[in-house]
């Protein structure tokens, strides 16, 4: 079942809330899809990588926060799709291609 997330937005990076945030339910989203723990969060980066997000793993997302909502923007419009690990990853893939 494929889930619809709202937008991304630079300015969440830097929101105080208690209230999770899109990129965080994406983020979660692809930590399950991947399998959880471990193995779900490689899957998070991969896919994340795959989308634009260029910067080491300590790097955080406020540091660069247009790329980051970009990425993020381009796997929450996959998720509106699939939720198939393999086609996330290729269809990333080729958005970032294209």
């Amino acid at each position: 079942m494929a889930e619809q997330f709202e937008p991304v937005a630079a300015e969440d990076f830097t929101k105080i809330t208690t209230e999770r945030l899109p990129h965080q339910k994406i983020e979660a989203a692809l930590i399950l899809i991947g399998g959880t723990g471990v193995k779900g969060m490689e899957f998070s980066r991969k896919v994340m990588r795959a989308a634009g997000w260029k910067y080491e793993r300590l790097t955080t997302y406020a540091s660069h926060p247009e790329v980051a909502a970009d990425a993020f923007n381009r796997v929450r419009e996959i998720l509106a799709t699939t939720d198939d690990s393999e086609q996330i990853l290729a269809l990333v893939a080729q958005k970032v291609a294209s």
